[in-house]
C-alpha cells in the first residue's frame, strides 16, 4: 500500500516539465462509499458501448476529447470563442466540430447538505473562481496543443497510460479517482455527465477512445451510478432548487 501511495504522488506531481504551467485542476466532490463498491463489484468494466474504432495515438486521444469537452462547455455557456486554427491536431479538430455536443444545464441548489454535496461537481465552483474562469483554463490548455502538440496535463494522461493502466492495483484502489481527477479530460467527464439529461449518457467517440485506451471502466461505471443517484436526489426533492 505504502509503494502504492508514494507511485500515485509521484504520477500526480511529475511527468515532463512543460514551459508553462496551467492549473486546471478543480477539487470536485465525489461519494466515496460509492466509489469503493463500484471498485469492489469489478476493477475493470468491460465498456457495454466500446466498439472497433480506427487507433489513434494518446496525444490525438487527448486533443480531441478535451475539445470536445471544451465545445460542449461552450455551448452551454454561450461565451465559447471558435477555435480557428490547430496545425498540430488539424484532422482531430475538424473530426470534433461534426461531432454531436451534448446539452447541459446546472441545477441551482440551496441548503445542500451532507453526503448529497459529493454528487453535485459544480458545488466546487463559485466566489473567486467561476465556471467561466474553468471553461477559459481549458481554452488556453487547447490553445496551448495546438501550438505546442503537448501539455503538462497531457504527460499525466500519458503516464496513466504507460504506467498504470494495465495494474490493478491502480484500478481497484480508491485513491486512483484523484490522480483521475487531476486529469481534466476525466475531471471534465465527470462535471459534463453529471449535468447532462439522464436520456442523455451516451458516450461519444472520443469518450469512448479515450476510456478504452485507459482501461477506467470503474470510473466510466462510477459517474453512471453517481449521476443516477443524483437525479434520484433531485426527483425525491432531497434538494431544494
Amino acid at each position: 500500500m505504502r509503494r502504492f501511495e508514494v507511485g500515485l504522488l509521484i504520477f500526480l506531481l511529475t511527468g515532463c516539465s512543460h514551459s508553462q504551467k496551467l492549473d486546471t485542476v478543480v477539487r470536485f466532490p465525489y461519494a466515496e462509499e460509492l466509489l469503493q463498491k463500484v471498485q469492489r463489484s469489478a476493477s475493470r468494466f468491460p465498456s457495454s458501448v466500446e466498439k472497433s474504432q480506427p487507433q489513434k495515438s494518446p496525444r490525438r486521444v487527448y486533443f480531441q476529447t478535451l475539445y470536445h469537452q471544451y465545445l460542449t462547455l461552450s455551448r452551454f455557456l454561450e461565451n465559447g470563442r471558435e477555435v480557428e486554427f490547430c496545425p498540430q491536431f488539424h484532422h482531430d479538430k475538424i473530426e470534433a466540430d461534426s461531432s454531436l455536443v451534448s446539452r447541459v444545464s446546472l441545477y441551482k441548489m440551496s441548503n445542500v447538505q451532507g453526503e448529497v454535496r459529493n454528487y453535485f461537481p459544480e458545488l466546487a465552483f463559485g466566489g473567486e473562481f467561476s465556471l467561466e474562469d474553468y471553461h477559459q483554463l481549458m481554452r488556453s490548455e487547447i490553445n496551448l496543443l495546438c501550438e505546442d502538440g503537448v501539455s503538462d496535463n497531457f504527460f499525466k494522461f500519458d503516464n496513466l497510460i504507460t504506467h498504470h493502466s494495465g495494474k490493478t492495483s491502480f484500478h481497484t484502489n480508491s485513491r486512483a479517482m484523484i490522480s483521475l481527477l487531476n486529469i481534466p479530460v476525466f475531471a471534465n467527464f465527470y462535471l459534463l455527465k453529471m449535468l447532462e439529461s439522464p436520456d442523455s449518457h451516451l458516450p461519444s467517440r472520443e469518450e469512448r477512445r479515450f476510456i478504452g485506451l485507459t482501461k477506467t471502466y470503474w470510473f466510466e461505471h462510477y459517474v453512471y451510478e453517481a449521476s443516477r443517484m443524483r437525479n434520484n436526489f433531485i426527483k425525491n426533492k432531497m434538494v431544494k432548487r
